[in-house]
């Protein structure tokens, strides 16, 4: 008893071997022509097709492929001659370049229906796109089939050889990689075209000076922002949490697909090649080194807190505030690759804040180490202003020499 699985593995098989024997096809007319007949031919090529038949008459237009196939099988089997095996590709394009033709009348087209089983929601501009793909093969089978019988019937078996088994298949492995990558492009610009569109209502908002669109993931849509001077003051009065809902909103508009997911802010927009680099790229969580430079024996960094420092989004959300722990940390951080330091202080002393520091802020870190006394200094500055300042005890790593 014939069960439906085996009947399935029967399938299954049928086509993989359908598949090898298409592909192999060539050689084997070449090197089997004189020790396999004809009919042999289209017995084993007829069984084939009539294993895959119930898998065919479901398909749009299986029906009459699999009539063509046996129709031909059957010449082949009774009596057909040697010069009718040459035209196996040539039927085979004809019957694909007739079915993707057919799909383009009737619809959908054939690459929109095989698009539609990965992604079911296509978006208008991906639908046009495969209706153009499906144009492209309707042409390439009309081509290579036109080519295969003009082989067929006046080349010789070599020449014939030699396009439908090499030549023919590397076009079309050709025509692959050009199509996948126009397809990338294609999924880039329709990815992109809601952030862009969000990107140009931001550019009218009074707290955005420049804004770009781009991708922190396949599916997480992104915007990278350049305040302006108010924005900055927005950023410190609502935090990041307010920015990021005003102007996803303003950036949404009607549309809830152009509400980014992922928010960078900058003092100025980087490069277009950049942008995704810098959405998917983990917020910053230490400040920039923009110089520095020796005043005697104290050594002075020039920093720029980021808009978007990691820790502003929890302290406080709606106050943005460089939290007074990190100060000391960072001070033993840049100390450290200075002085030979260690990361860590068994105490500290005179420990003062007298300023807050928010987002965007350019202070000017004051190192001096007491190596005698094993004593780090530290004083933020903006001006003449400090912000905070202590002295840390600490030691000097073994075997590192004072980089004074």
């Amino acid at each position: 008893m014939i069960t439906a699985s085996s009947a399935n593995g029967s399938r299954k098989l049928a086509n993989l071997l359908l598949v090898v024997v298409g592909l192999l096809y060539p050689f084997i007319v070449y090197f089997g022509g004189d020790r396999v007949s004809p009919p042999a031919f289209g017995l084993i090529l007829g069984a084939l097709w009539l294993v895959r038949a119930p898998a065919l008459l479901q398909q749009p237009g299986g029906k009459w492929m699999l009539g063509v196939t046996l129709a031909y099988c059957a010449i082949l089997a009774f009596g057909g001659h040697e010069q009718l095996l040459r035209w196996y590709p040539s039927l085979v394009c004809a019957l694909l370049l007739s079915a993707f033709a057919l799909s383009l009348v009737f619809g959908p087209p054939l690459i929109e229906r095989v698009a539609r089983l990965m992604e079911p929601d296509l978006p208008p501009e991906a639908v046009a796109y495969t209706r153009r793909v499906t144009w492209v093969w309707v042409g390439f089978f009309a081509i290579n089939g036109t080519c295969s019988a003009l082989l067929a019937a006046w080349g010789p078996l070599s020449w014939w050889t030699f396009y439908n088994g090499i030549l023919a298949y590397a076009a079309m492995g050709a025509l692959f990689a050009v199509e996948w990558l126009c397809r990338q492009r294609m999924r880039r610009r329709v990815r992109s075209s809601p952030m862009n569109t969000a990107a140009v209502r931001l550019a009218s908002h009074p707290w955005v000076a420049a804004a770009a669109g781009g991708h922190a993931g396949p599916q997480v849509p992104g915007m990278v922002v350049a305040l302006s001077d108010s924005g900055r003051i927005a950023l410190s009065r609502h935090g990041r949490a307010g920015l990021v809902g005003e102007l996803g909103q303003h950036g949404a508009g009607d549309d809830a697909l152009a509400t980014p997911m992922a928010w960078r802010f900058v003092d100025a927009l980087p490069e277009a090649a950049r942008i995704d680099l810098l959405l998917q790229a983990p917020l910053p969580r230490i400040a920039c080194v923009v110089s520095e430079r020796m005043e005697g024996d104290i050594h002075v960094l020039s920093l720029a807190l980021p808009l978007d420092l990691a820790c502003f989004v929890d302290h406080f959300p709606a106050a943005p505030v460089l939290p007074g722990v990190l100060q000391i940390a960072w001070a033993l951080e840049f100390a450290s690759s200075r002085f030979g330091t260690p990361t860590t202080c068994r105490g500290m002393d005179q420990l003062k804040f007298q300023r807050l520091l928010r987002p965007g802020d350019r202070v000017d870190l004051h190192l001096r180490y007491d190596a005698e006394r094993g004593r780090l200094h530290f004083a933020y500055r903006m001006g003449d202003a400090t912000c905070s300042s202590a002295h840390l005890r600490v030691e000097a790593m073994p075997g590192v020499v004072d980089a004074r």
